[in-house]
Formats: C-alpha cells, structure tokens, sequence
C-alpha cells in the first residue's frame, strides 16, 4: 500500500508542468531560509525596544502592502505576464532579509514589512498553482509541495537555536546575521527561477477594453459563492495573523521558552505538515475538501488550548505538533478557492481575494496588542479559536463542495 501510495505521488509530479515543478523547488529551499528566522522575527521587534501594540502596528505594514496591490495586480495577472510579474515579486523579497539585516530601531522593520507584502502578492505562487493543477490533482500538488517544502525545512529551527546559541542568545546581535543568510540564499533563488521558469500557458481571453469595474463584476456573476468566500477567507486571515504574531513573543515572555524550545515548536508544526500533508491532500481529493476541513479543525484548536494551559515550556511542543494541522487544512480548504470560479477569471479572483484578506490583516496584529495588554496574552488563541468554531465552520457549511468526482 505504501509503495502504490508513493508511486501515486510521483505520478501526481511527473505529469504537472516544468513551471509548476520550478515554482515548488524554489519554494522548498525558499521555506528553509525563510524558517531560519521566522520564529525569531517578532522577538527580534520586540528586542528592538517595540511594545506588544507597536509589534502589531509594524506587522500591520504587510496587510497595507498586500491590500494596496490587490485589485491592480489581479487586473494585470488576466492580461499581461505572469512570469513577469511572479518574477517582480521574488525580486521584492529578496529585498526583505537584508533590511531587516540593517535595522537598529524597530520603527525601521516597517518598510521591510511592507516591501515584504508587495513582494509575496506579486511572487505568490497561487496563481500559477490555480492554472497548471488539474482539478484531480489540485488538493495532492498543493500538499505535495508544502510536504516536500517541509522535509528540510525540518533541520532549519533546530540549526536557527545553534546559531543563535553561538552568536550570543536571543538577542538583536544574536538573531541579525540569520537575515545575512537568508538574504545570500533569496538572491541564489532568483537567479534560479530567472534561468529556468518560462511563461505561463493559460486559457484565451478576449480582451476588450479596458474596464477594471466591468471586468470585477464578472468575477462576481460567474462566481460561485463569492462573497461567502471572501468573509471565510478573511475570517481566516484576521485569526492566523493574530495568532502568528504573537505565537513566539508568548512562548518566550510568557511561557519562558529558550530558542530551542522555540525551534522545536517550529520543528514539530513542520513534522505535521511533513507527515501528513499529502496523504490529507490525497484524502481532501477523494472524499472532498470540506469534510476534511471539519475533520481537522478540533485538533489545531485543541492546539490553541494546550498553548494557553501548559504548565511548562516542554507541553509547547505538544502544541505545535497539533498546530501543523492549521495549515494542513489551508490544502484543503485552499483547493476550493480556484474550483469556484472559471480560469480566465483566475487573476481578478486572486486580486479580490487579496484585497479582502489583506484588509483583514491591518487590524490583526493591532487588535492582538490590544488584547495582550488588556486581556491577557492568552486571549489572543481563545479568540480566534472562538471564531473558528462558531463563525468559520458555519459558513464553510454554506458553500457547496467543489471536488467533481470522476
């Protein structure tokens, strides 16, 4: 069984496009770097002197970035180059890493957040993902990639902790030569995906004129469930961006984790999505997308609890083993979002996403301070994990199922 199950997966590979196949490795090797230091970034605020209200205000500078792009870039992404414009991105965030390098005041992390939103808006990866993935493979490839992405980036958490450990601790010295590396290794990757990646074959459109208001109210009319869509994804993108921020400042101020308990934390969210990943993209493929979603959300919302009530810092890994689940649903649920509108409608539909989650995360951060500081740190997981049970799962239930089975 495992051995057909194994031939099944490179199948699933083999016969998706050279560009698919580029975009993930690049990706791959883009999740370690990235995991050398993003368990580290909100600490690294924090020691730059901001206070919990201030860590939200900067992070707020990513949701800005994103949203003022949004609309613009899904008119673009219907009529002109994808490559170019994925190509633009990555370019942007290889920026990211060397001005986080550079700061010396925390007020300065706020452009490099910003670009750092342009960037994964203009390099994302979903668009090219939405129009090579045949409908039968969509939920498979996406796991695939994030479960071949997370085997290495498995090491990467536990070298950050060694590093750190012999730079000086958890500290702005001890943490800023991790930005140095990843900034090396983001110009590797572009120079990569230049050389390789070519343009994006995609269905005809015929092209009018101009008429970014008429061409938005397509999207709207040919759409399935578009505005249930959009508040489920933001809901989604308002909790995951409150709880990320704050994720590891609670661990270490609250919980008195070390850098290693921190990089095990990290470690065990990515064993999760390592293990399980494609076999619950392969399960999302047969029996649907959302019964797997309902199937999943107790356990990273068992997740959130366990965080909030261990009594040491050694339950935190518990926690982020549970917590892997949270974006192994992100497969899931995330295959519907192509599924409900036609292709040539691909880049708007992106746009109007990006513009709807984008606006849910300028107030995220904000309003965890917010919490943290009147609250309780704890309320920044019991409230998004509130909104997931009695908000979420309602309105998922209100969408009709995508997978068209064969």
């Amino acid at each position: 069984m495992a051995v057909s199950f194994l031939r099944g997966l490179r199948d699933v590979w083999r016969r998706q496009t050279r560009n698919w196949r580029t975009v993930v490795t690049r990706q791959v090797f883009n999740r370690f770097f990235n995991q050398l230091t993003l368990q580290y970034s909100n600490i690294y605020i924090r020691e730059l002197g901001a206070s919990p209200v201030e860590l939200g205000a900067v992070n707020s500078a990513s949701g800005i970035g994103s949203t003022l792009i949004a609309l613009p870039l899904g008119f673009l992404q219907d009529r002109y180059s994808v490559r170019k414009i994925y190509l633009s991105g990555v370019a942007l965030l290889t920026l990211v890493p060397l001005l986080y390098a550079v700061a010396y005041r925390w007020e300065f992390i706020a452009p490099a957040i910003l670009i750092s939103g342009l960037g994964m808006r203009l390099g994302s990866c979903v668009v090219i993902c939405d129009l090579s993935l045949p409908n039968e493979d969509r939920a498979t490839g996406k796991a695939l990639c994030e479960g071949i992405g997370a085997l290495p980036t498995l090491f990467a958490p536990t070298i950050a902790a060694i590093l750190i450990t012999w730079f000086g601790g958890i500290n702005v010295e001890g943490i800023r030569p991790l930005y140095w590396m990843q900034f090396a290794a983001r110009i590797i990757l572009f120079i990569y995906v230049a050389a390789v990646m070519t343009e994006i074959v995609r269905p005809k459109r015929k092209l009018g004129k101009a008429s970014p208001v008429g061409d938005f109210k397509e999207v709207f009319r040919r759409g399935t469930a578009v505005k249930r869509w959009l508040l489920f994804l933001s809901l989604n993108m308002f909790t995951s961006t409150m709880m990320t921020t704050f994720r590891y400042p609670y661990a270490y101020e609250v919980k008195g984790a070390s850098q290693f308990i921190i990089g095990g934390i990290a470690t065990a969210m990515t064993l999760t999505e390592a293990v399980f990943a494609t076999p619950i993209g392969r399960l999302a493929d047969r029996i649907g997308r959302k019964k797997t979603f309902y199937l999943l959300t107790p356990l990273f919302s068992l997740a959130n609890l366990i965080f909030i009530l261990a009594p040491s810092p050694a339950y935190l890994l518990l926690a982020g083993l549970l917590l892997g689940f949270r974006m192994i649903t992100g497969f899931a649920y995330g295959s519907m979002t192509p599924e409900l509108m036609p292709p040539d409608c691909m880049g708007r539909w992106r746009g109007l996403i990006g513009l709807c989650t984008g606006l849910a995360t300028i107030p995220a951060p904000i309003v965890g301070g917010l919490i943290w500081e009147h609250l309780g740190p704890g309320w920044v997981f019991i409230i998004p994990t509130l909104i997931d049970m009695f908000l979420r799962l309602p309105l998922l239930y209100t969408v009709p199922e995508t997978l068209k089975k064969t």
